[in-house]
């Protein structure tokens, strides 16, 4: 429960305001067709493989953490995995992993929602960070493709400050910058461990969002939201913006 009007809303760029699932479904199938033509498998099949192979990967992001500053390797890894449990030879893992990241970038876009949301914020007076993991390099130039920087007062990028969320450095940096006490300020991401779990251990209210294709486990959730919401509207009208 919340007992004070927040002055504060940070949020998370992937997933979050960036549709990263929209990219990945356009640029795996482009990234795919010509390994499945020559080994005579079908798409869905290495689709499924690479997933399946992902969700392994990730299963503990505790334990993988490193990883998120080095997407290349870590998706070059999930693909070899893929193509030996098919049987596939003759592709290049770190090929396949850098034509991907590639094909995502072009085709990455924000929520529709994603703008109107942060105008909406901005002008009602409240502060605002951007908490984002990832390197650098790649989170930077998201960041100024879409010229959000304008709509923040603080960004905090993992490859950038040293460490990433759930980490409670990242949350309370956030917090000092905007001059904001815990219990005035919201966080939104959609990721139970690394935004849901961080922003609770320093006392800031978390909003999930679930954008209609996430499902809270049934058991062993990494973390239990104060608020569910599916789209970014939902958090401007709790806000009495909207």
């Amino acid at each position: 429960m919340i007992g004070q009007s927040p002055r504060a809303v940070f949020f998370d760029m992937d997933d979050t305001l960036l549709d990263g699932v929209a990219a990945m479904e356009t640029a795996w199938p482009q990234v795919l067709a010509p390994i499945v033509t020559k080994a005579g498998v079908e798409i869905e099949k290495l689709r499924e493989a690479i997933r399946r192979e992902g969700s392994h990967f990730w299963r503990d992001e505790s334990a993988v953490g490193h990883w998120r500053l080095d997407l290349i390797g870590a998706r070059a890894i999930v693909v070899e995995r893929a193509l030996a449990s098919l049987g596939i030879n003759g592709s290049d893992p770190r090929e396949i992993s850098l034509n991907y990241a590639a094909l995502f970038r072009d085709h990455s876009q924000l929520f529709d929602d994603a703008i109107a949301t942060l105008e909406a914020i901005r002008a009602a007076g409240l502060r605002t960070a951007l908490l984002t993991n990832g390197p650098k390099d790649m989170q930077r130039d998201k960041i100024a493709r879409f010229e959000l920087a304008q709509y923040f007062d603080v960004v905090v990028i993992e490859g950038e400050f040293g460490c990433g969320k759930p980490e409670a450095e990242v949350f309370r940096h956030a917090l000092e910058t905007v001059r904001v006490t815990p219990d005035r300020a919201w966080h939104v991401g959609d990721n139970l461990y690394a935004d849901i779990g961080g922003a609770q251990s320093v006392g800031v209210h978390a909003a999930w969002i679930h954008r209609e294709r996430l499902k809270m486990p049934e058991t062993n959730a990494p973390a239990i939201p104060d608020r569910t919401v599916a789209h970014l509207d939902e958090i401007t009208i709790a806000l009495g913006l909207g």
